[in-house]
């Protein structure tokens, strides 16, 4: 392992060499900061271009530490609570006849049928994927409604808002004007998803964080601070 030192600040990576490559590689994932290179570039060179980018790999790096999940994994049985929007709902197994898995909400709580002959340690394997459709499809037209307060006070328009799985944002805007999602923020209050959903839209007339971006931020949600503070505070917390 490998580091550099940037400010008060120290950067460990992981270096590869590659007589294939011609160019350097830099990536950061939650693991942490990996570089590939050619195999005649020196260390010097190599940490040289670590520094023009630090400024850049510390923010990937917490985007990544703010998506750490810190919430213990739910087995999917009988009486855990599944969270939605904010709350948390109970949620009932039944064993039945039935040849597949199958899982919605019914009377403020989940219900799921499992087939007979299926143990409490599949579980979350059977219910796990079908929880994260059910928030996804209704994930998309709640924040089509939600966000049509922001674009009438911005006049901006996404083409599209997609719900995804995405390893290190809440969301993220498109050069093409898309607005990609994470499907787990729709796990957080509304006012949460509201702050996202302002956040990337704004994108879509400053592409930066510069200070007329957060200006524009802040003509749509005022209080956007403590909403962003509550994310960071929080978000790890936004998972099964």
């Amino acid at each position: 392992m490998h580091s550099i030192q940037f400010g008060n600040q120290t950067i460990p990576y992981t270096l590869s060499r590659s007589h294939r490559r011609k160019t350097l590689s830099i990536s950061v994932n939650r693991h942490g900061v990996s570089v590939i290179s050619p195999s005649d570039i020196d260390i010097e060179k190599i940490e040289s271009t670590l520094h023009k980018k630090a400024v850049w790999i510390i923010k990937q790096l917490a985007d990544f530490d703010e998506m750490k999940i810190n919430v213990k994994e739910r087995s999917f049985l009988s009486g855990e609570k599944l969270p939605y929007l904010g709350r948390h709902y109970r949620l009932k197994v039944q064993k039945t006849d039935c040849d597949q898995p199958s899982f919605r909400f019914y009377q403020s709580r989940f219900l799921a049928e499992i087939p007979n002959g299926r143990n409490e340690g599949e579980y979350r394997d059977l219910l796990y994927p079908l929880y994260v459709n059910w928030v996804k499809e209704r994930a998309d037209l709640f924040a089509q409604n939600r966000i049509q307060r922001f674009t009438l006070k911005l006049q901006q328009e996404p083409k599209k808002i997609i719900i995804k799985e995405q390893e290190q944002r809440w969301g993220s805007c498109t050069p093409a004007g898309n607005i990609l999602l994470n499907w787990r923020i729709f796990l957080a209050p509304t006012s949460i998803i509201d702050y996202v959903l302002a956040h990337e839209l704004v994108h879509l007339k400053h592409m930066n964080h510069s200070n007329e971006y957060w200006e524009t931020l802040r003509m749509l949600l005022p209080d956007y601070e403590q909403r962003k503070e509550w994310l960071r505070i929080n978000g790890g917390t936004l998972n099964v």
